[in-house]
């Protein structure tokens, strides 16, 4: 089995003007703590893990340092947007085109490699974004959350988040494939009939268990905790890949900040620092455990290689 493990570089004030009208005018980076730890905590289990990067940050020299070293570690880095737009599918297409090239430039500029694979912010993705991406040749997308409780995240998004031009990905995409697929043209929720009729790159969506289609999605299992993530673990079985998703918030410290404040009153948010690490130290040692840990661009350049010889 291969395990691909992915983190979403989101940055403090992506998450702050979710939760908060009052955002912080210089606001830390996660990439000073929370990256450094998640590297340690890969290196200790043997991983080497995706991680999406988002343009912005890197025209800090300090994030720019940092992610060359995570390069360095042997992850790869992923294009997750330039600015993290929470409305990425109501962009238009040459504002999509500006996020994906401004990012992939910083990306390759800060670590000497440009992305292959794109993860658009918040799930968002579509058929136009799809198209953007196989134009410029990039090897997959990945981020289809086929999971009904997608359904439960867009309600709490309704109630709770307070930017008005917040959207989670289109309903639709519980119905897609919980596998690797090349998806079709006007339909990314849909896997091409036959192989080279349809876009060309591979979509690798989160994985789900269960006949729930419980997510591999850290949002929700550091919720849960150990125990439930060992079930899920369980109900998964062999399947020949297993892809778990987490976000760099997982591993900052918040205490003492505001944002760390405004967590703790949004409901079902506010988890401690030290929980979230033994989670996280529980979570990635039981992922590696599993298979061997990779990154998405293997899974996608293997696909690709099986295409070839089947054609």
């Amino acid at each position: 089995m291969k395990v691909c493990i992915t983190v979403d570089l989101d940055n403090y004030q992506d998450y702050e003007s979710l939760v908060d009208d009052r955002c912080a005018e210089r606001p830390p980076s996660f990439y000073a703590d929370a990256l450094p730890r998640f590297l340690d905590l890969f290196e200790r289990n043997g991983v080497r893990a995706t991680l999406f990067a988002i343009g912005r940050d890197l025209a800090d020299p300090a994030n720019r340092r940092a992610l060359r070293e995570a390069a360095a570690r042997g992850h790869e880095i992923g294009n997750h947007s330039y600015a993290h737009p929470y409305n990425f599918r109501s962009l238009s297409r040459a504002r999509k085109a500006e996020e994906i090239d401004g990012a992939a430039a910083a990306i390759a500029d800060a670590v000497g490699v440009a992305p292959v694979g794109f993860r658009t912010p918040s799930c968002d993705v579509d058929a136009e974004t799809l198209e953007l991406l196989a134009e410029r040749g990039y090897l997959y997308e990945s981020s289809v959350f086929p999971s009904p409780i997608m359904w439960a995240f867009m309600l709490y998004g309704r109630l709770f988040v307070r930017r008005a031009d917040y959207q989670l990905g289109s309903p639709l995409a519980v119905l897609a494939p919980a596998r690797p697929y090349e998806p079709r043209a006007a339909r990314p929720f849909r896997a091409a009939r036959a192989r080279g009729t349809g876009l060309g790159l591979l979509e690798i969506p989160f994985s789900v268990a269960t006949p729930l289609r419980i997510p591999f999605y850290s949002t929700l299992m550091r919720r849960l905790g150990p125990r439930a993530f060992d079930a899920l673990l369980r109900a998964h079985g062999e399947r020949d890949l297993l892809h778990a998703l987490f976000h760099l918030i997982e591993l900052a410290d918040l205490r003492g900040t505001s944002l760390g404040d405004a967590l703790d009153r949004a409901p079902g948010l506010g988890v401690p620092f030290e929980a979230r690490c033994r989670f996280l130290e529980h979570a990635v040692a039981a992922l590696a455990r599993r298979g061997q840990a990779v990154p998405l661009r293997e899974v996608a350049e293997a696909q690709r290689r099986r295409d070839a010889a089947a054609a």
